[in-house]
């Protein structure tokens, strides 16, 4: 085992010959070990989860762990909507960022009515887009998915709520509003 990066290479790394490879290997597959935690980074920047957030409404699903290397794509509230490419040759994530977008999955998807109605009523910027593509379907696991305009997922189900205004006050945070003012 090589000593931490204070200490300078073996000097065989940077000598000619196949005589010197296995040094070169070690002393990669050292240096590669122990960047792993820098270089390897892709749970960490995209793997952040809002769950306990109050403006997503949970759904009792567990938000995957966040791990240093791996990222698990979900649609769990609170976590990074998912990115599959689409066969215009966009992005899921292009659909997200100037307001807040519901996404109709399958051709059996509910219409999303009445969190479009709740979310006009309420002055909040929502677009509905429909998508039937089956990599698409798969990956973001539900039939609905109301996404940020931050692009965190916020809310999703199978079918239209039961209180679409309720859903549409809490993702906009007027329950969070509401609870401080009772507070004060």
């Amino acid at each position: 085992m090589l000593a931490p990066r204070k200490t300078p290479p073996p000097a065989e790394i940077f000598m000619p010959g196949a005589e010197h490879d296995a040094a070169r290997a070690a002393y990669g597959q050292w240096y590669n070990d122990l960047m792993k935690r820098e270089w390897y980074t892709i749970g960490i920047h995209l793997g952040y989860a809002y769950g306990d957030s109050p403006v997503v409404v949970p759904d009792g699903s567990p938000v995957p762990p966040q791990q240093t290397a791996i990222y698990e794509q979900t649609t769990t509230p609170g976590a990074r909507a998912p990115h599959v490419w689409l066969k215009d040759g966009r992005s899921t994530l292009d659909l997200f960022g100037d307001g807040f977008v519901l996404v109709r999955l399958g051709a059996d998807a509910p219409s999303g009515d009445a969190l479009a109605c709740a979310a006009a009523q309420a002055g909040v910027p929502l677009s509905v887009v429909s998508l039937e593509e089956p990599d698409v379907v798969a990956v973001y696991q539900r039939k609905l998915v109301l996404v940020r305009p931050d692009g965190h997922c916020c809310w999703r189900g199978d079918e239209e709520p039961g209180d679409a205004t309720a859903i549409i006050d809490t993702i906009r945070g007027a329950r969070v509003e509401a609870a401080m003012h009772a507070a004060a």
